[in-house]
């Protein structure tokens, strides 16, 4: 294990960064210097002082907006970005690419890499949950009468076949031209539509393109209903108490190992499997009392000496590169290079 040369600053929730340590550790502790090998910001947040909570862009999913208004909109004290996304071209909307769960509710479902994730009284935990959207007709979840959806507040692009989900949490309406747009409103299909569709404060749209078979079983009056289930077929676990989540990866650390396999994840982008870049990471102590955010450089499997050298026991990556960024009190530890689509923030309990 490298040596590591840090300076550390200490910091409670009503007050502003003190003095260079020795003190009594605050509920944040903010440092920097070099850890590993490599120059790294980072703060440690003890869990019991503080809340937690996923921000999202314009406080729905899809947007952008920079980490500080992020951080603002929400009220947090600190804030470091979150999972991958659409981040090139100009589109409006940018889809992520992970799980964020919000105020218990599923806001986008992903496929690749770990969710970091929160339950009620904030015990935290990194897990590999591959999820999948299945729903049923008339209380009825087989055949014939069983459906899926493929995402959630997902943004269709190209051509192929979808079914996806929109929550209120997506906007007031679909936005989205075609169909059809079955609409449901608590728990009974109210309007099937080939237009955008309001999106009922106490229910969803299912949207459809192609997949012609499975929209016919819908009707209006029959009542409708999803759930979202482990991919793999085994019980969600402690993870169907999920509070607040939010997904991205590779893993890097896990029972103090280094165990980093960005394509066993599903990952592809050479940046994220070989190639050095900006990095932005999370973990946890080996009592789950402490959570370490950080920022650095490097390969991922360098991000992983950093995180276990920082006293993590289980860490995983979050977006890197003009993502990467920090930001503590008003101010930026480490400031992105581009808008962001979502983030981890800590506000005062």
């Amino acid at each position: 294990m490298m040596p590591m040369r840090v300076l550390i600053l200490c910091a409670g929730l009503a007050g502003t960064i003190g003095v260079a340590a020795p003190v009594v550790p605050g509920p944040i502790i903010v440092g920097h210097g070099v850890v590993a090998g490599r120059a790294v910001a980072f703060l440690k947040v003890r869990l019991d002082a503080v809340r937690v909570k996923i921000g999202l862009a314009g406080g729905r999913p899809g947007r952008i907006e920079a980490l500080d208004a992020i951080a603002r909109r929400y009220g947090a004290v600190a804030a470091i970005n979150g999972g991958d996304y659409e981040a090139y071209g100009n589109a409006p909307i940018r889809n992520p690419n992970h799980t964020l769960i919000t105020g218990g509710g599923l806001m986008f479902k992903g496929d690749v890499g770990d969710v970091l994730w929160f339950d009620q009284h904030g015990r935290a935990a990194i897990d590999r949950v591959p999820l999948k959207i299945e729903g049923a007709l008339d209380g009825r979840w087989k055949w014939p009468d069983n459906w899926y959806a493929y995402w959630i507040n997902r943004l269709p692009s190209g051509t192929s076949d979808t079914i996806t989900i929109f929550t209120p949490q997506w906007g007031e309406r679909t936005g989205l031209a075609g169909g059809p747009q079955v609409q449901v409103a608590d728990g009974v299909v109210t309007a099937i539509q080939n237009s955008s569709t309001i999106v009922p404060r106490h229910g969803f749209v299912v949207y459809f393109r192609g997949e012609a078979k499975a929209a016919s079983h819908f009707a209006v009056g029959r009542t409708a209903q999803y759930r979202v289930v482990r991919a793999d077929g085994e019980p969600l676990g402690d993870f169907a108490y999920a509070r607040e989540a939010i997904g991205c990866g590779p893993r890097l650390v896990t029972d103090g190992q280094i165990t980093v396999d960005p394509a066993g994840e599903g990952f592809r982008d050479p940046k994220i499997l070989y190639l050095s870049a900006a990095r932005s990471a999370v973990g946890l102590t080996r009592d789950g009392t402490t959570m370490i955010l950080a920022t650095s450089g490097g390969t991922i499997r360098q991000m992983a000496d950093v995180m276990r050298d920082l006293g993590a026991y289980q860490a995983m990556a979050f977006d890197g590169g003009a993502s990467a960024g920090l930001w503590f009190r008003g101010g930026y530890v480490t400031a992105p290079g581009r808008l962001l689509n979502n983030a981890l923030l800590i506000l005062p309990k």
